[in-house]
């Protein structure tokens, strides 16, 4: 997915785009971005934008400068810290906050994570109040 997910209410998705605060999503389960995308446009405020891979995710990253990266775990050509540590070590992508959503909701893959640099952990399935208060915390309260 190369083109923002936005409301049908809001704005054109390029202006959209330049206007709003970005999230990246990197997920390769269209369930789990259609979730994710229902939950971003109930809070409003916020230029989704959706990538499949780590491939993808990492050139949307440095292309779009999103304020918020939500990372799934598992990802078809690699995983949550193969992607975090190549955004890590380019410069321009380096501060940019991730959060790993995943179903993998072991302590010790919470820990891993944490330790990896990931600024939080939302397991899968998602909950809703936790996803959107976390949301606020990134953003700002809406």
């Amino acid at each position: 997915m190369t083109a923002p997910m936005m409301p049908a209410s809001g704005p054109s998705p390029e202006a959209a785009a330049t206007e709003l605060p970005r999230l990246l999503y990197v997920e390769d389960n269209p369930i789990n971005m259609l979730i994710v995308e229902e939950l971003v446009n109930k809070r409003g405020g916020i230029a989704l934008f959706g990538a499949e891979t780590v491939a993808q995710g990492l050139a949307q990253a440095g292309r779009l400068l999103p304020r918020l990266i939500l990372v799934d775990m598992q990802l078809p050509d690699g995983d949550g810290h193969g992607l975090l540590q190549a955004l890590r070590a380019d410069p321009s992508t380096a501060g940019i906050p991730c959060v790993a959503l995943s179903a993998n909701a072991m302590p010790e893959d919470v820990r891993r994570a944490g330790e990896a640099g990931f600024a939080d952990y939302w397991t899968k399935p998602i909950d809703f109040r936790v996803f959107l208060a976390g949301l606020d915390r990134f953003y700002g309260p809406r």
